[in-house]
This record gives C-alpha cells, structure tokens and sequence, in this order.
C-alpha cells in the first residue's frame, strides 16, 4: 500500500512549517537536507530512520561526510524508505537531488534558500525530469506490507 496523497501532502505542510519556523538559514538546521529529514519523520513519525547526525558547511562536505557514513546518495534514501524511480516521472511527495535535496508538492519542486526565504517553489514540477540526478519514492514499511498483508487475509 502507497502513501496517500492527503498523507503525502501533510507530511510536506508540516515540513515546510517547520523549516520555515526557523529565523536564519543554517545548514542542518533550515537547509534542504534538514527539510528532507524533517518531510520524512512527518510521513513515518517513529519509523524514520532520517536522520543525519553530523554537521557541514558546503553541499561537497555534505556528500563526503555521508559517504564516510557509508552512504550515497541513492544508498541513503533507500535506506530510509525510499525506492529510486528510473524513469524519471515525478509525482507529489517524491524527493530528488540536483546540487541539493528537493520534495515534489503540488505547487512544484520545493527546497530552501540559503538568503533565509525559507521554503520556496524552487522549480516547476515536470512530466519527465531528466536533470535530477536522483528521484526517490518513499515506500511504506515491509514489515507494516507483511502485516497488513496478513490482516487482510
């Protein structure tokens, strides 16, 4: 079972409020990669396993230091629930990176700015994006799949 849209579309609300409550960007805290964490404990609560746990200053710094925490990029997001999508079609509450993190909402791709405009409508949200590196889908929980597989039978 996917996320529902209405679960997806909440999730991103209360994301953006919360990055956007910050009063100054800083990375970690109010940057793009703070809003993918905090989208993602929005959709799972408890469950979420985003969470970075250290520090940078320079998107550069930000793949190095998760790389030394064994992850790609790709690696990370499948690792917090996310399934890579290879033909590129985007769809509300995807996440993508090109030169940082982005979360498809139904107004367009969203990020945050670095001039502490908070979360904004950082692209139009297209059809076939081909110049995201990455597009990710978060999946539920295998073990919730199992389970509720096992109630409905």
């Amino acid at each position: 079972m996917d996320y529902t849209q209405e679960e997806l579309i909440e999730a991103i609300r209360i994301s953006e409020d919360k990055i956007n409550a910050h009063n100054s960007y800083q990375r970690g805290i109010s940057d793009c990669a703070a809003l993918l964490v905090e989208y993602d404990q929005a959709l799972r609560g408890p469950q979420s396993k985003a969470e970075l746990g250290f520090t940078w200053e320079t998107t550069r710094e930000f793949l190095v230091k998760l790389r030394r925490h064994g992850f790609t990029v790709s690696e990370y997001l499948e690792h917090c629930g996310y399934e890579i999508i290879k033909n590129k079609r985007p769809m509300v509450g995807d996440v993508a990176f090109m030169d940082g993190a982005f979360i498809a909402s139904p107004r367009g791709w969203i990020s945050t700015t670095e001039t502490n405009g908070g979360v904004v409508v950082a692209k139009q949200l297209m059809y076939l994006e081909l110049k995201m590196s990455i597009i990710a889908r978060p999946i539920r929980n295998n073990k919730w799949h199992t389970t509720l597989r096992a109630l409905k039978s």
